[in-house]
């Protein structure tokens, strides 16, 4: 039976009006096929990267990963999410003291699916657990972690990249809960919204007493490259200890009229260039995960082309890009120019482009 229910709850509530609190969506929670797995890292052993793959779903599925880090332990975890049905995979994981884990994540649902994903961790003491998330795909995605820093200088990794498109939803709630001293999170969010796409990040660090000479951190960057999209983000920090250090920032924009002259000075038209700046961030994304099998997967469903002459010629541009950016400053300084588009003019008079290639290469080594 499909009822409505509330996920990726914000720890406490703002303004209703705003409608950030939570996500409502519609489950059939007694129909889904149900399934647990446990897994154990140990100590002692080469612990293979494990590979869960949740694909191919075609009605509703819930699935519960329960992983224990012994101490000491190090180990790499992969999962692949898609399907045309709505599924939710919760992994819990338990890192004991001095354990490191990285959980490595496609959520990709079809159009006609939705992907719920949920993470919570309890980590122990100088414990340390990498979070990495890709999501991308047509259907909805709600992902929701939660990570408990109770051991003295545990340390949380969150890095999420993400690619909104048509009318999709993405939904990204995470909170890191500081209980022990001298506690981290870092929290890092990159992504594009095209066409009609929404977004929803909802970023939350809580020091709790006692979590004293504790640092948490959170910051998102958001590419606008539509007229219809839609963006909300919500850093949160709360704080009931004095001696803690907590930071939040976001970068929400779309491409200006400086960084097309560069493009199209190298013969890049937009909608290329809304490509590859689209993908930028999942694809350094998909790259940190420094696993070939992994990548090979995520850049076939993203149709990424990694040796071909135009990213070649996009890689030379970026180069140059971060040159002409420097060299720029200093000409409209010396020349007293009343604008970069006057500066950049003047640039495109004094260098070709092969001129300026050269440049960036002995420039930039």
């Amino acid at each position: 039976m499909t009822k409505n229910i509330l996920i990726d709850k914000l720890p406490t509530k703002t303004w209703n009006f705003l409608k950030v609190n939570s996500a409502e969506i519609q489950w059939d929670s007694e129909s889904a096929a149900k399934t647990e797995e446990n897994i154990i890292l140990k100590k002692d052993e080469k612990n293979e990267p494990v590979r869960l793959d949740n694909s191919g779903a075609e009605e509703y599925t819930e699935k519960v990963v329960n992983v224990t880090a012994e101490k000491a332990a190090r180990g790499v975890i992969f999962e692949v999410c898609r399907g045309n049905a709505p599924m939710l995979s919760r992994v819990n994981i338990d890192l004991e003291e001095g354990a490191e884990v990285k959980l490595v994540m496609l959520l990709e649902p079809s159009e006609s699916g939705l992907v719920r994903h949920e993470v919570r961790a309890e980590c122990g003491v100088n414990s340390h657990i990498h979070i990495m998330t890709i999501m991308i795909g047509g259907g909805d995605i709600y992902s929701d972690d939660h990570v408990t820093l109770s051991g003295d200088g545990a340390r949380l990794d969150a890095d999420t990249a993400y690619l909104g498109k048509n009318s999709q939803t993405i939904d990204y709630n995470i909170v890191a809960d500081h209980f022990g001293k001298k506690t981290e999170s870092l929290i890092t969010v990159n992504g594009a919204l095209t066409d009609s796409a929404k977004k929803v990040f909802r970023g939350t660090i809580d020091f709790k007493k006692g979590s004293a000479d504790s640092v948490g951190s959170e910051n998102e960057t958001v590419l606008m490259l539509g007229d219809d999209v839609v963006n909300k983000t919500v850093p949160l920090i709360l704080c009931a200890e004095e001696n803690v250090e907590g930071t939040h920032g976001a970068t929400i924009g779309e491409l200006d009229a400086d960084t097309m002259f560069y493009f199209e000075s190298r013969g890049i038209d937009r909608e290329t260039a809304e490509k590859i700046m689209a993908y930028a961030a999942v694809e350094r994304l998909i790259h940190m995960a420094e696993d070939g099998e992994f990548a090979a997967v995520a850049e076939k469903d993203m149709g990424i082309k990694t040796d071909t002459e135009e990213l070649d010629r996009c890689r030379d541009t970026r180069r140059i890009f971060h040159f002409l950016c420097r060299i720029k400053r200093f000409i409209s300084t010396t020349l007293q120019l009343h604008s970069d588009r006057n500066a950049l003019l003047m640039l495109k008079k004094i260098f070709t482009p092969a001129t300026m290639q050269t440049l960036s290469v002995e420039f930039m080594s």
